[in-house]
């Protein structure tokens, strides 16, 4: 999995790398303005969760595995659905952390203490048994149709010769009663899989999105309520719209770096970055790049075209080296959108992490940071409701704690101003 990311980014990873670690390395050799004059969001922490093996605990540090951590968080009206993979199951948990339902495989050797649930039974608290192998992102719908991604295991996997990509995952489907519906692939229901699912998204319309990476960018596929096949978009950086081109002296890049479909309409925001090429003007030669733009992109997918863009501002950050100042320019990450329109970015920093949120039409940006102990951390995933709730699992040394931020309080009072 983690091969394919790499393969599906490497055309322009390094590209990207090459100016940020200029940013994140003058970062450690100087002393750097403090952003704490931003105002901070109060968490609301809601439970605590311990690691091990039990229906209730979380297991993110197997001595027995290597490689990336996978486990996923999602949030629905008040609802928390953990996809832990490193014990093969998914917890769905009310906020004060009560274990409802647990799908878990058998052969994990789990015995879990919730009733283990058949079709005709109907609990409150249920245990459901599902052969998961390796599980990824996760989406809930307005119905509780649990979504998750798993992994197929290696007889059923497919190598696709003319892409160069492995396709290998699929999007399990449960009913909200703990049922198992069926699986979607690239077809639909029972489709062959996809290649490496990058993120999963439910639309109010109960749609499911499928956000994938490959060699020439991302790939979406956009199902209806029932697993129908809509649209398969690809977004290569070739085929994205470059306003600046014209505009520099030297050649200009881009680089598509997320999408996220709209909640109750057939759009996706394309997030875009743009760099130009540094010249060393003694030698003449290539220096580097440097970061220029932001642009957020609306793409009608019925019409199969681009709208006009919004300009989304870097996170700036003052350096001093003791003589002088210098304000460096980092571009945010696109990380949700709301039902009302509000787009939000995200960026961790050295205190925790910091938030921009632009109103449909930018004409409110709102910049608030989110504390964390970072000395203490050692992994989270965030979520982030179509209302506008941010949600977080904290992995620290002694437990997981899950907490959000009500962030919808404060965008719902901005759209009635």
């Amino acid at each position: 999995m983690f091969i394919l990311l790499a393969m599906a980014k490497n055309k322009y990873d390094n590209l990207i790398a090459l100016g940020l670690a200029a940013i994140f390395s003058s970062f450690a050799f100087f002393s750097c303005s403090d952003s704490s004059s931003v105002r901070g969001i109060e968490s609301e922490r809601l439970f605590s969760l311990d690691y091990g093996k039990f229906d209730s605990q979380i297991d993110l540090f197997s001595i027995s595995s290597v490689g990336n951590i996978n486990t996923f968080l999602a949030m629905r009206d008040g609802f928390f659905y953990i996809a832990n993979g490193e014990s093969q199951k998914i917890m769905e948990m009310n906020s004060y952390g009560d274990l409802l339902t647990l799908f878990f495989n058998e052969e994990s050797g789990l015995v879990p203490d919730l009733e283990l649930s058949e079709d005709s039974v109907d609990t409150t608290r249920k245990a459901i048994s599902y052969p998961f192998n390796i599980l990824g992102p996760i989406a809930v719908d307005s119905q509780k149709t649990v979504y998750v991604v798993d992994s197929l295991p290696p007889e059923q996997q497919v190598f696709g010769t003319d892409e160069n990509l492995l396709f290998r995952q699929v999007v399990l489907r449960f009913s909200s009663d703990g049922k198992v519906l069926d699986y979607i692939g690239q077809q639909g229901v029972g489709g062959t899989p996809f290649p490496y699912i990058r993120k999963i998204y439910a639309t109010e319309n109960d749609e499911l999105v499928v956000v994938c990476l490959t060699n020439e960018g991302m790939r979406v596929y956009w199902f209806d309520s029932q697993g129908h096949l809509l649209y398969v978009v690809p977004i290569r950086d070739s085929e994205i719209p470059n306003p600046f081109a014209d505009q520099s002296a030297t050649p200009m890049h881009l680089s598509a770096e997320n999408v996220i479909p709209s909640s109750d309409e057939h759009i996706l925001f394309i997030k875009v970055d743009y760099f130009a090429l540094s010249v060393d003007q003694d030698s003449k030669v290539q220096s580097g790049i440097e970061y220029t733009n932001t642009l957020l992109y609306p793409f009608y997918v019925v019409y199969g075209s681009y709208g006009e863009p919004l300009k989304i501002p870097p996170y700036e950050e003052d350096v001093s080296d003791g003589f002088g100042k210098v304000t460096y320019m980092t571009p945010y990450e696109f990380s949700g959108v709301t039902k009302s329109g509000w787009k939000f970015f995200s960026l961790p920093v050295k205190d925790g992490y910091m938030l921009q949120i632009v109103q449909s039409g930018g004409q409110r940006i709102l910049n608030r940071k989110i504390k964390m102990d970072n000395d203490n951390l050692l992994y989270y995933a965030f979520s982030i409701s179509e209302t506008g709730i941010v949600s977080a699992l904290f992995a620290y040394p002694e437990r997981a704690v899950v907490e959000w931020w009500r962030i919808d309080s404060l965008i719902e009072n901005l759209n009635e101003d």
